[in-house]
């Protein structure tokens, strides 16, 4: 039959679907397949059997209708990616599918057996010029014995008749297509095409392009010239194996295509900052102060722009090499505030961490001569060591011989700061070669920076490493002969110190010399180790008072100024005597409870990260009875920690808070600082600790359910202690018997519950026994009295009136008691 044009033209996006059978059962399930070829998107909807879906394209959405409710694959299809069907959603009740396509795409549509292919393109693509003719396309391609006609009209004309594409609002049209017709178009489906991709792969080796997109149109097509086509009706056979292909990769692969996951674009690295060139400290010094300071002053007065940046820079150069650390610090400012370009944004960093070393921060982490590497070039090991030793002398000393031997051309000034530091983090370390070393290379550039008694003192450091003291104290007595400069007053104080330490002099007289010493100055940075040696001696000799009063000022004079970090140092010292002392005293004093009220905000900002010292004050506080005052300091460590370490604080604070009867706290402690991976000591600990507070919170069941699986003395007086609370008795009784059996010596509470729970179990023998046994035991203790009450009475004799008298008056004063206490709420 020959199709009209105006009815190719109707069809446009209308999508034509075969009728097949009855319509299937309600709510019956359809699986779907969708994927991505080349030019189009196909989806394939297996549909039960007998059921009729339509498909229409109504503007940019695709429509999928059926008589009756479908279970539709919306999850299947939704996971599934598609560049051209995305949205699906159903309606009606589940009557119908829909899903958004490009608007003006090219859709076709078709039925095989059971299944619906809809395949979506690209927009239409002219075939033929406006008004040229079409019929005699249609009929020599259909017609399989006129192959010379089908050579005499284009491919886009043959492709444009074929297949259903029109507009995208068209009407659905519901009748089958002529058998022809439906041939017809079938063969353009060609060898492959009813292909579907499943996890980005082709179900078929060869996919053909789309039906919906023919080729483009020949020259002259519909002006007599004829180009070259193979025969048509050779395809009918190819289309069919090409469904039937279709059809077995949907039984075989019946998986959902996933989305590809979206990559997530990492962000760009930034680039390494270049690496650290060599630096002429010797000519940024100059050979005199004042003429090479008065030539940069003038130059930066002269110029302008990028010249007055590098003139300042030249200046900070010049501080560096001279040691001026508070005049280079300003000048970095204000190179900053004359918007410096980026290379010397850079130069002016390395210049402020050079500064920042020799200020010995505390905080190196991300100076650029600690984060990158040093390589070859020795001034970059220089301020490398010089950074890191204060705080990691470990890694400061790799490149200590490096370091040294670049020193030996730096100005005398740098070169003393430098040195020093140096000498001063390995005799902290107690690494006497690396100090050896550093004392070597300080006796040979003697300069006028070791003039001050520095090379003396460190001497006799390393002299008092190698224990060899009297080479030590001749050092230090040549060096406390200068009388100025703090080595000269450090060297004064260390004296004193090994003095002591050797027996040749007292408490008394290394107190006198201190206090001399301390008032012979004012305002030198030696004071601070002065008035620590001082606290420290008054400590050793039970004079808390006055060691807590140098402890105070310590803290009130020097913690907020230039030498607050020596000031902390010396009296974390100090701090770590006077606790000392306090261990070794008899418990139930007020100077732990004096520490604390006075001058527990400086013992927080001495102690170091672990928490050492703050942890000795509290066990001292719980000691000596002042509960609410440990709590506090444990409290503070508990949040501050993390990890086992935080879990053994938790244990430890639960404790005292069970101590002073605050149970429910306890277990609200150990709830929050518990964990996994503890060590089985600390595991078992905070288990004993969690079933004493239940027990103490009134929780018996839980309690003794919480002591399952422990062993050892305390779990098993716990256990007893919670079967007594239960009252069970007997068993009470026996567990306090079996304490002994543990190895723990039983304490006097222990016996006392254990005669108890004898006499409440009625276990007369057992109560006579256990008091002729443990009398002398309870003697002197707060259960004293209680055999004497347990006894029985005699079993024969006359009432005494004055033990009934005093019967009744106890009995009496009970009564008035329990009234009492049934009137308080």
């Amino acid at each position: 039959m020959k199709r009209r044009p105006d009815t190719a033209l109707t069809l446009g996006s209308t999508l034509v679907l075969a009728v097949l059978a009855a319509p299937g059962p309600a709510q019956a399930a359809v699986r779907a397949q969708l994927g991505d070829h080349g030019d189009y998107s196909r989806l394939v909807l297996s549909v039960p059997k007998g059921v009729e879906p339509v498909a229409v394209v109504d503007g940019c959405v695709l429509r999928i209708a059926v008589p009756d409710p479908l279970r539709w694959p919306l999850a299947s299809l939704r996971d599934s990616f598609s560049r051209r069907l995305a949205d699906f959603v159903t309606a009606d009740g589940g009557r119908s599918l829909t899903a958004t396509v490009p608007c003006g795409a090219r859709v076709a549509s078709f039925m095989e057996q059971r299944n619906l292919i809809v395949d979506v393109g690209g927009p239409p693509v002219p075939g033929v010029k406006p008004g040229a003719p079409g019929d005699g396309a249609v009929e020599a391609v259909v017609a399989a014995a006129a192959p010379e006609v089908a050579r005499s009209v284009g491919v886009a004309e043959v492709v444009e008749a074929l297949n259903p594409i029109g507009t995208a609002n068209a009407a659905a049209m519901t009748l089958p297509l002529p058998p022809r017709e439906r041939e017809g178009a079938q063969a353009q489906l060609g060898k492959g095409e009813g292909e579907c991709k499943n996890q980005g792969a082709p179900c078929s080796d060869s996919p053909s392009p789309s039906p919906l997109r023919g080729s483009p149109p020949s020259p002259g097509a519909g002006e007599g010239v004829a180009p070259s086509l193979p025969v048509v009706t050779s395809l009918e056979g190819e289309v069919r194996d090409s469904i039937q292909q279709t059809l077995r990769q949907l039984e075989r692969m019946p998986e959902r295509t996933p989305k590809p996951v979206p990559q997530t674009a990492e962000p760009p690295k930034p680039p390494a900052p270049p690496p650290i060139g060599a630096m002429d400290l010797a000519g940024w010094a100059g050979d005199d102060f004042n003429r090479t300071r008065e030539a940069l002053q003038r130059a930066l007065d002269t110029a302008q722009g990028r010249a007055r940046v590098e003139a300042q820079i030249a200046l900070v150069r010049f501080l560096l090499a001279r040691a001026l650390d508070e005049e280079g610090r300003a000048a970095l400012e204000t190179a900053a505030s004359l918007s410096p370009a980026p290379d010397q944004r850079y130069a002016l960093r390395i210049l402020g961490d050079a500064f920042r070393a020799l200020d010995r921060e505390d905080a190196p982490d991300d100076n650029l001569f600690v984060q990158l590497p040093a390589g070859a070039m020795p001034d970059h090991h220089v301020w490398r060591g010089v950074a890191l030793a204060p705080t990691r002398w470990a890694a400061a000393k790799e490149g200590l011989p490096i370091a040294l031997r670049r020193l030996l051309d730096y100005p005398a000034d740098l070169r003393s700061r430098l040195l020093t530091t140096l000498a001063a983090a390995a005799d902290e370390a107690g690494d006497s070669a690396a100090l050896n070393l550093i004392v070597l290379e300080m006796i040979t550039v003697d300069s006028k920076g070791m003039a001050d008694g520095r090379l003396d003192y460190f001497r006799g450091r390393l002299a008092e490493l190698k224990a060899t003291p009297d080479a030590a104290l001749d050092r230090y007595d040549a060096a406390a002969a200068l009388r100025r400069g703090p080595f000269a007053r450090r060297a004064e104080v260390r004296a004193i110190e090994l003095r002591r330490g050797l027996g040749r002099l007292d408490e008394d007289g290394a107190i006198a010399a201190l206090e001399a010493l301390r008032f012979a100055w004012r305002g030198d940075e030696i004071e601070t180790d002065a008035l620590a040696a001082l606290g420290g001696a008054y400590a050793r000799s039970g004079r808390t008072d006055a060691a807590l009063d140098i402890f105070g000022l310590l803290g009130r004079r020097f913690g907020a100024t230039a030498r607050g970090r020596d000031a902390l140092a010396a009296g974390r010292t100090l701090l770590s005597a006077v606790l000392d002392r306090l261990e070794r005293s008899p418990p139930g004093g007020l100077y732990a409870l004096a520490l604390q009220a006075r001058h527990g905000g400086l013992v927080t900002l001495v102690d170091g990260p672990d928490g050492g010292l703050r942890l000795r004050l509290a066990t001292l506080l719980l000691r000596d009875g002042y509960g609410l005052e440990a709590t506090r300091i444990l409290h503070a460590l508990t949040e501050g920690a993390t990890g086992p370490r935080r879990a053994e604080l938790g244990a430890t604070l639960a404790r005292s808070l069970i101590d002073g009867g605050r149970e429910g706290e306890a277990l609200d402690v150990l709830a929050r600082t518990g964990g996994s991976g503890l060590e089985p000591a600390l595991a078992e600990r905070r288990a004993l600790l969690r079933a004493d507070a239940l027990l103490g919170d009134g929780d018996t069941v839980r309690a003794l359910d919480a002591l399952r699986g422990l062993s050892g003395a305390e779990a098993a007086r716990l256990r007893a202690e919670g079967l007594f609370a239960a009252g069970e008795w007997r068993a009470a009784r026996s567990a306090f018997a079996e304490l002994a059996a543990t190895g723990a010596e039983p304490t006097a509470d222990d016996l006392a519950l254990q005669g108890l729970s004898a006499y409440l179990a009625g276990d007369a023998d057992a109560s006579r026994g256990f008091g002729e046994a443990q009398r002398a035991r309870l003697a002197g203790t707060r259960w004293a009295g209680l055999l004497d009450a347990l006894a029985p009475p005699p079993a024969d004799g006359p009432l005494r009136a004055e033990s009934v008298e005093r019967d009744l008056v106890t009995a009496t004063a009970l009564d008035r008691l329990a009234r009492a206490w049934r009137k308080t709420p």
